[in-house]
């Protein structure tokens, strides 16, 4: 059993936290990042990078971690019933907003099975319904995605491959890649990454030696071919096990296995077809620069011009350390914060340029139409044939004045903190005005809060609002707490109410 240490990596790296272009340093930040592992894999969508599974030394694992690079921060995604089995070596590529992961090695089988994770909504869910013959079930195969489809290439099922799969994602179909010219021979834990018009395979092993070949599909004619460079230094060393990406017009890779643990960095310009090695520079006083240990099976994401690895193995452990290195300058100017909020906050509830009052409880409220469309129900108020598109006042019922006010605040600033006393009814107004993403934080707020004397209550308003996600936490709430909940007067007035509800709950016991 091979061993490693959790440590925390906050280290200085440089006055004010900054450091200069090719400079490695150790990535700051706060919560529990990822234990130690390899084989995992971790792609970045938006301003996060989620890194799902791999190998612990002992365990497969199917743990997934956030890393904010905002915020800076690890965040561990709770786990539910829904989510793929503990796995290594498989594949995961970003589509709209989502992580799709494919395949890999169970610690038992080989696997082929798909999945998807909406970032948005938090949740998993098993890709079905597709159509066409996916891949076999495999292992340390490589995929990206590229005009609305995933390409997956190679890898190990019983065999070394050299098979191209797509998968379409609006057509939910699966089927090969018709390729013409001379296609790289069969292999695994290649790397490969998309660029333009193109996928870029670099190296790997097939089953007998380590490769450092250097390949091109063309999407546009379907044609594989080599990929020649013209100076420069030599190419890596054939290596598996390293991971590449883009930043700019660059692929960049790094470390990998040449039958031992590697950290060189190298960078392919597509500019001007050459390789060439990025050296840091020396540390201050002339000191050698601090650089990551050799390693393979790791992962690496470009954002916002910098290459992040994360985690691998260096012949001995496991790691889980986390590092950064700069790749393109910045351009040194001094750009204010955005006050765009600031200034939307300021017009909220403001008298100047407004163009509508609404009367609410008997008292004014102004506002803007522009930003009041920002919902379903004033578009439909402002934008058709209604009465109230030509009146200047307009008086709203069934809702209080302080309710509004944080709807309005919310349409104006797209940001609202929720308190507990104003979330059911917040919630209630946002169905009503048909504001979806305030219904759904009032709702995150209401579930934080369930307890025995407030279930039946919120079950009826979840029931009549239609919230099925905040029914159902209702619903497995009370069942849990049937002795309890049953006796409280929310739930004697939800029998007269609505006796249906009672019904269900004793049907569902």
């Amino acid at each position: 059993m091979e061993r490693g240490a959790e440590v925390d990596m906050e280290v200085d790296d440089g006055p004010e936290g900054k450091h200069s272009i090719n400079q490695w340093v150790q990535v700051k930040y706060t919560g529990l990042p990822p234990r130690q592992r390899s084989l995992h894999a971790g792609i970045a969508v938006g301003e996060c990078l989620y890194i799902f599974g791999g190998y612990d030394g002992s365990n497969r694992v199917n743990d997934f971690y956030r890393f904010n690079f905002k915020t800076s921060k690890w965040t561990q995604l709770p786990a539910s019933s829904t989510l793929p089995s503990a796995r290594d070596r498989h594949v995961v590529v970003p589509y709209d907003e989502k992580i799709f992961v494919f395949g890999g090695y169970d610690g038992n089988n080989r696997i082929n099975d798909f999945w998807q994770y909406d970032t948005e909504h938090e949740a998993w869910a098993l890709v079905d319904g597709t159509v066409g013959q996916p891949p076999t079930p495999r292992h340390s195969h490589s995929g990206i995605e590229h005009d609305g489809s995933m390409y997956i290439f190679a890898g190990y099922d019983g065999n070394y491959r050299s098979d191209f799969h797509r998968f379409n994602f609006l057509q939910r179909k699966w089927s090969i890649v018709p390729v013409k010219g001379a296609a790289p021979k069969a292999r695994y834990r290649t790397s490969a990454v998309a660029y333009r018009n193109r996928m870029l395979v670099v190296g790997g092993h097939d089953g007998a030696k380590h490769l450092n070949d250097f390949y091109q599909f063309n999407f546009d004619t379907l044609e594989w071919s080599l990929v020649e460079s013209t100076g420069g230094v030599p190419p890596p060393s054939p290596r598996d096990s390293h991971s590449a990406t883009i930043c700019g017009d660059s692929m960049f890779l790094f470390g990998g296995s040449t039958g031992s643990a590697r950290n060189d960095l190298y960078t392919f310009s597509f500019d001007s077809s050459q390789w060439q090695e990025v050296r840091p520079p020396p540390s201050s006083g002339g000191q050698k620069a601090n650089v990551p240990c050799p390693r393979f099976c790791h992962t690496c994401e470009v954002y916002d011009n910098s290459l992040y690895i994360f985690g691998g193995y260096d012949g001995q452990q496991r790691l889980n350390d986390f590092w950064q290195i700069k790749l393109a300058s910045e351009v040194n100017i001094d750009i204010p914060s955005s006050s765009l909020v600031a200034d939307l906050r300021n017009a909220f509830h403001d008298q100047k340029l407004s163009d509508i009052t609404f009367i609410v409880e008997g008292k004014p409220v102004c506002a803007h139409k522009l930003l009041c469309m920002r919902c379903s129900y004033f578009r439909a108020m402002f934008d058709g044939q209604m009465r109230e598109a030509q009146q200047k006042t307009i008086t709203i019922n069934n809702v209080s004045h302080r309710v509004f006010l944080a709807l309005l605040e919310y349409l104006y600033t797209d940001e609202i903190e929720v308190s507990l006393d104003m979330a059911m009814d917040l919630f209630v107004a946002a169905d009503q005005f048909g504001v979806e993403r305030l219904k759904r934080l009032c709702e995150r707020m209401i579930l934080a809060s369930i307890n025995v004397e407030s279930a039946a209550t919120i079950l009826q308003a979840a029931n009549m609002h239609h919230a099925v996600g905040l029914r159902q936490s209702c619903f497995d709430f009370i069942l849990r707490n049937f002795d309890a909940v049953s006796k409280t007067p929310a739930f004697e007035e939800m029998g007269r109410s609505n006796v249906e509800l009672v019904f269900e709950v004793l049907r569902r016991r």
